[in-house]
């Protein structure tokens, strides 16, 4: 039977149900091998399954919150477990306090926590929305924290299940040995009638169906009168009602014994609903809970050891990720990052003076001076924190790779710090080594960092979120418990040895973890300056289009984690080492958290935000501050994500160019002027000719032209479908060596589309694409791009965060690819060659006063250079060109067909060119494809298809005139139109 809206949820349920079923009788039971109960065998009480199915409803609550607000924002929102918190903060204080009836006061109670919820939303995340979803997801953190600390500054004895009011009125009685209290008596009529009733509220209400058309499409919502903005609050109101509800009926069971446990360990079972569900079905979202309950619950009865029920859900949420289908998303956050770019690149004028370039490493010289003096002056307790510090600080190098450079979210960096704290003790025992306990400790965690970043590659969205922090709760909870690794009572880690003067005091040590920053630092700076990192800002700026240069983002992507793995690994072996004794104590999840809060708060942008970031994070660690002054503290590092999505770089950068421009000055430097056309100021309002300077340079050459017969591309018959839309039916052409295919219609009839195809970035339902005779229709872009057939794209957006010179760098990977290892290492040789070609092809193209210009600056004509420029470099046999001449001027599109066709016969390229002016296409085209509805439905010469009665019909209503470009004389049949006699203002102009 064909399932449908209606038929699919029940379904589901029953899917579930079955699945729990099957996990109960015959997985779990082989799973986890060996029994710790009395019987020795898996047991599976009726009472049992029941407290389960009972508390597993308040999971699935909690995670129909999250899928409501993920639905409306993209994000994951980690506040929503202290959320309920903080409302389970103040429900004792309306109870005994003030004497108000508990049924009274729950309404008053959830309306707050509805307020911080939409006020979270509408004050803090909104004002969010232009920067990475990663900053509000870290912000979301934030609130929490705050949340949390204020509700022990409220009411400091929240979390005593003891004293927690109960629901009065409910029955209570035995099941068995169970005894069903009040709290799981509501539990089981209130979670399922609220999750009823929010379904409801969805399908059938006005603002339910308003806030179901912004979440699907924003943009249309608009059009049709609906704040998508206030429906975003409505979102996160509910999700904070239903947050409190959860916490307030789970508060008196005595599950959770702090208030601030709300947080990473009952969001992390709301998470795995929400991922079962995919993020999207409320009843699957709770059904999940349903489900989850009843394992944890039987897990736990079976094998009552601490961590087991952890090391459940971190599999199924593992699991669960990697069984779902692969999502891709074109462009999510294409320019966001830009928000975060606190320090702009220096004039290339200005980095040639040999104080400015010892700017940087004089400061650091400084800092690692003071820093050498400091336990001089310190205690040795005091020596002993900062040396925490440091190895804080190296798993924060980390986290900068994994975010600010490959952009995505690790909540998990200490955790996987903990891998390299108990391999270096288990090789430092039986070796003696700290150098290779060291070495070992970075390797294990890389590899544990790539297996960790695995499910994040079938998405682009916050997935390697939900993983890392399972992952940050399953290492002190179960994994270092365990007797193989340190045992539930921890070990001594031992401490190195020189120079037989055994370093075992904080101020001895206290130099080893210096070393090993300096270290970190320096191989991540390796990262950051070089080609590696290049590679991973293009895959997090434009993942698409860094394909379409030929970059495999799959592996740059796991060459970041496993990067980023290694030095957490380093860092937390030293950390291990520093301790007298390390055990599950040492790693807590809050310290993954906030080395996250550091990296954001220091600066996501530069190399040493996580130094600064420590500063604010970590420096609280030397006062003594009560919840009062802790809650104060988290309100300025939230105050700071929101008014300073840079970071502290941003007050850093302010200092930095007033240094630098003194000492342009004092060097005889016209340091305005460097500025302004250097940097690309006033991009905007300037205009100038292009021109061709000189010679082809090196990185100029004419494409290899393959010998052998038949078409160089051929197209044949491909149908592609998106949903019941019919995006391309059957289309089927060839493209001769050397000429230029135009390829128009109207919007809508599967031109771009088409090119998805060719390129390879969409796979075909049915048909195949062959290049120069061979299929390559199994192929993905960087395979295709790697072999000559390069695409560009009609945004031509490239990478907004980069400059014009490293966009032409990155174009040189397909004929200079960055070699890792010796990239990390600091070899410069290929960087330095690869920076002349870039800057020959920059001053060829016209562009050497916009080379240290970020491509987010450059009006809509420049950046067309710029990505004509990268394209020349990619040496490209076969160029697929979306739409050039968009967002251009007609003054510059006037000039654009005369540049490419001196570039193809320069460079001896193929061209296929999509093209809603018709004059250009028709001017620059030896033959011309046209479609319509998906279908091919004229080919011929330009005259030819141009008068063809099918074509013009396709074009408004039949109207030549209307199809013309202003001020363009039509030509009379027969006759192509006249070309420029040569290229014209295009660099610097805006349309």
């Amino acid at each position: 039977m064909k399932l449908t809206e209606r038929t699919r949820p029940v379904a589901a349920v029953v899917g579930v149900i079955g699945a729990l079923y099957l996990v109960d009788v015959l997985v779990l039971p082989h799973l986890l091998h060996i029994s710790a109960n009395a019987s020795g065998h898996w047991e599976s009480p009726f009472p049992q399954t029941i407290l389960g199915l009972v508390t597993g409803m308040t999971y699935g609550l909690l995670g129909v919150g999250l899928v409501l607000i993920y639905r409306t924002n993209r994000i994951i929102n980690f506040a929503h477990g202290n959320i309920g918190a903080f409302a389970a903060a103040l429900f004792p204080l309306a109870v005994h306090t003030l004497h108000i009836p508990y049924w009274i006061a729950l309404p008053p109670v959830l309306l707050i926590a509805g307020v911080a919820g939409a006020g979270a939303e509408a004050i803090v995340v909104r004002r969010l929305r232009r920067a990475p979803l990663v900053m509000s997801v870290v912000a979301t953190l934030g609130v929490g924290q705050f949340l949390a600390l204020l509700g022990l500054v409220i009411n400091p004895k929240a979390g005593a299940a003891i004293t927690f009011p109960k629901p009065a009125g409910m029955p209570t009685f035995h099941l068995g040995a169970l005894y069903i209290t009040e709290s799981y008596f509501a539990m089981f009529f209130l979670c399922p009638a609220v999750a009823i009733a929010v379904a409801l509220f969805l399908r059938y209400s006005r603002y339910g169906i308003a806030l179901r058309c912004a979440a699907s499409n924003p943009e249309a919502a608009r059009m049709a009168g609906i704040f998508a903005g206030r429906m975003s609050s409505l979102a996160w109101g509910i999700a904070g009602m239903m947050a409190a509800l959860t916490a307030i009926l789970v508060a008196p069971t005595g599950s959770f014994n702090q208030i601030d446990a709300f947080g990473p360990s009952l969001l992390l079972k709301a998470l795995v609903c929400a991922v079962v569900a995919r993020m999207s079905s409320i009843p699957l979202a709770l059904v999940a809970g349903v489900v989850l309950g009843a394992v944890e619950s039987l897990v736990s009865y079976n094998y009552p050891n601490a961590g087991v029920v952890e090391a459940v859900i971190f599999a199924v949420i593992v699991g669960a990720l990697l069984l779902q289908r692969q999502r891709v998303g074109r462009g999510e956050e294409k320019g966001s990052w830009a928000a975060v770019q606190a320090i702009a690149p220096i004039p290339v004028r200005l980095r040639q003076l040999w104080a400015v370039r010892a700017l940087g490493p004089a400061t650091a010289l400084i800092v690692l001076a003071v820093l050498a003096l400091l336990p001089a002056v310190m205690s040795n307790s005091n020596s002993v924190k900062m040396t925490a510090i440091f190895g804080y600080v190296v798993v924060g190098f980390s986290a900068g790779i994994v975010t600010g450079l490959a952009g995505q979210l690790s909540l998990g960096q200490f955790g996987i710090a903990a891998i390299g704290g108990v391999v270096s003790y288990q090789v430092v025992y039986r070796t003696g080594s700290y150098v290779e306990g060291f070495v070992y400790a970075g390797l294990a965690a890389a590899a544990v960092s790539v297996v960790l970043g695995l499910p994040a590659l079938r998405s682009r969205g916050l997935l390697l979120t939900v993983t890392t922090l399972a992952f940050a709760l399953l290492v002190p909870d179960w994994l270092i418990q365990q007797r193989w690794v340190l045992g539930p009572r921890g070990v001594d880690p031992g401490r190195p040895i020189v120079f037989g003067h055994a370093l075992d005091t904080g101020r001895a040590y206290y130099y080893v973890g210096l070393l090993v920053l300096v270290v970190a630092m320096l191989l991540s700076r390796n990262v950051w300056s070089g080609g590696t990192g290049r590679l991973l800002v293009a895959v997090r700026d434009n993942e698409d289009a860094a394909r379409a240069f030929t970059i495999r983002a799959t592996v740059v992507k796991l060459q970041g984690f496993a990067l980023a793995g290694f030095i957490a690994g380093v860092g937390g072996a030293m950390y291990a080492h520093s301790l007298a004794l390390v055990s599950n104590t040492a790693y807590p999840t809050t310290v993954s958290i906030q080395i996250m809060e550091m990296v954001v708060i220091g600066g996501l942008s530069i190399l040493s935000g996580p130094i600064l970031g420590a500063i604010v994070i970590f420096g609280v660690s030397f006062t003594h501050l009560d919840s009062f002054g802790l809650a104060a503290t988290a309100l300025g590092q939230l105050l700071i994500i929101m008014y300073f999505p840079g970071g502290m770089a941003q007050w850093v950068a302010p200092v930095r160019d007033r240094i630098v421009k003194a000492l342009g000055r004092r060097a005889g430097v016209d340091v305005e002027a460097a500025y302004l056309t250097e940097s690309g100021s006033g991009a905007a309002e300037a205009e100038q000719d292009f021109h061709v300077e000189g010679e082809h340079p090196a990185a100029l050459r004419p494409a290899r032209v393959r010998r052998g017969g038949g078409p160089v591309l051929e197209a044949s018959g491909l149908v592609k479908s998106f949903g019941g839309v019919r995006a391309v039916r059957g289309v089927s052409f060839q493209v001769q060596r050397g000429e230029t295919l135009g390829l128009i219609g109207p919007n809508g009839a599967g031109k771009t589309t088409t090119f998805e195809l060719l390129a390879g970035f969409t796979r075909v339902d049915a048909g195949t694409v062959r290049y120069h005779g061979k299929d390559v229709t199994q192929l993905g872009p960087e395979a295709r791009a790697k072999q000559g057939l390069i695409r560009s794209f009609q945004d031509a957006a490239l990478f907004p965060t980069m400059t014009v010179l490293e966009c032409v760098q990155l174009s040189l990977e397909r004929r200079h690819p960055t070699r890792l290892f010796t990239a990390i290492a600091g070899f410069r040789g290929q960087e330095r060659n690869k920076e002349k070609l870039a800057r020959e092809l920059v001053h060829h193209m016209g562009l050497d006063r916009y080379r240290s210009a970020q491509i987010q600056t450059l009006s809509t004509g420049t950046r067309r250079i710029t990505e004509i420029a990268c394209l020349v470099g990619l040496e490209p046999e076969v160029l697929l060109l979306d739409e050039p001449a968009s967002g251009v001027a007609q003054r510059e599109t006037e000039a654009l067909g005369a540049l490419l066709l001196q570039l193809k016969a320069d460079l001896g390229l193929t061209l296929v060119v999509i093209e809603h002016d018709i004059p250009l296409i028709m001017e620059i085209s030896d033959r011309i494809v046209c479609m319509a509805e998906g279908e091919v439905i004229a080919t011929g010469a330009p005259e030819i298809v141009r008068s063809d009665p099918r074509v013009v019909e396709s074009y408004l209503g039949g109207s030549l005139t209307a199809i013309e470009r202003s001020g363009t004389v039509a030509p009379e049949p027969g006759q192509k139109p006249r070309r420029p006699k040569k290229p014209h203002v295009l660099a610097g102009s805006t349309p």
